[in-house]
């Protein structure tokens, strides 16, 4: 995948616009700061999810904010993910972090995985985006929108809150999100510590209100009475009420932000019998992740009734993430 330093991120109607990279801790006085919304127009921590934050690591490693993990090496910018391709053809609204003034778009590129053969973004690495001056040296890019849905022009003034445009697939992504960068003086700042390059040093929030954060978590997961294809669990599989008395049993997983020795445990009850247990070691980071567990058909076909599974992600004994399902085989 091309690597999002580039600095070259979106281009206006005149000229290019260049950013410089957090390449040095920024003086700022706190009163001085200015205030920003979450851009997104869904809930955290349950229709969309913080995915990645800026890497502060100047090494090979990469450790977020507070010495965390969920970022990746030389990551810029704050990423607001989906759940899936249909969360984003559905449609979810990029809204101005603060107010300002337009000063360029683009509206062009397909939404396409980075990986796919046909991808080709050129240097347009952003994708679809808009860039928002606030005044004072402050700026706001919004990259990967969705291509059709970009809602302003350069010189128009918008409010804070006010639609920009729709969460997309275009550029160098693999993955439907906002890719979310606050600049001043056109050095990037990190909104969750602002003014620091190394994690653990202390820095200005720039968020208006606190911004809740999950080092890891699911992005969604349900029940089938088939295996399913990761493919079908990007596009947009849901939960499935009603499963088969003679297929497979089945509980998959989407989830972000794993580390080596995560513990993913799964339980499934029939009634207050246990159906299916067991529990999974995270062998290596990643910053998406799949699983899928379950019982295959036997000769019999399997009790009607209620299923109940429990979902959970732990790290060093905490609980970091867990989720609930339920599912039923009808009386024949």
């Amino acid at each position: 995948m091309k690597n999002l330093r580039a600095p070259d991120y979106v281009r206006g109607a005149a000229a290019a616009l260049v950013f410089a990279v957090l390449t040095a801790p920024v003086a700022l006085a706190d009163k001085d700061n200015l205030r920003f919304s979450v851009p997104v127009a869904c809930t955290l921590g349950e229709t969309c999810f913080l995915q990645a934050l800026i890497d502060h690591d100047p090494s090979e490693e990469s450790r977020d904010f507070a010495c965390g993990t969920l970022t990746r090496d030389g990551h810029q910018g704050s990423d607001f993910a989906l759940q899936d391709l249909a969360a984003m053809r559905a449609g979810v609204e990029v809204l101005a972090a603060a107010s300002g003034t337009v000063t360029a778009i683009r509206d062009r590129l397909p939404d396409i995985n980075a990986n796919d053969p046909d991808a080709d973004f050129g240097e347009e690495f952003c994708g679809n985006a808009v860039r928002i001056n606030h005044g004072g040296g402050w700026a706001t890019l919004y990259c990967h929108l969705k291509r059709g849905s970009v809602r302003v022009a350069p010189g128009m003034r918008v409010d804070r809150g006010a639609p920009v445009g729709e969460i997309g697939l275009s550029g160098s992504t693999t993955f439907p999100h906002l890719h979310f960068s606050i600049f001043k003086d056109d050095v990037e700042l990190d909104p969750f510590a602002a003014g620091i390059s190394r994690c653990g040093e202390p820095g200005a929030t720039l968020w208006e209100d606190p911004v809740p954060l999950q080092q890891a978590g699911f992005l969604k997961a349900g029940f089938a009475d088939h295996v399913p294809a990761f493919d079908d669990i990007d596009e947009g599989l849901r939960n499935a009420d009603k499963l088969s008395a003679t297929g497979p049993i089945v509980v998959w997983v989407s989830g972000f932000g794993a580390r080596e020795g995560d513990e993913f445990a799964l339980t499934i009850w029939h009634g207050e019998d246990v159906f299916f247990e067991r529990i999974e070691t995270l062998d290596r980071r990643q910053e998406t992740w799949q699983r899928y567990l379950g019982r295959r058909a036997g000769a019999d076909p399997w009790p009607s009734g209620t299923y109940r599974a429990e979902v959970t992600l732990k790290r060093d004994g905490t609980l970091l993430a867990a989720t609930e399902l339920t599912a039923t085989i009808p009386a024949s």
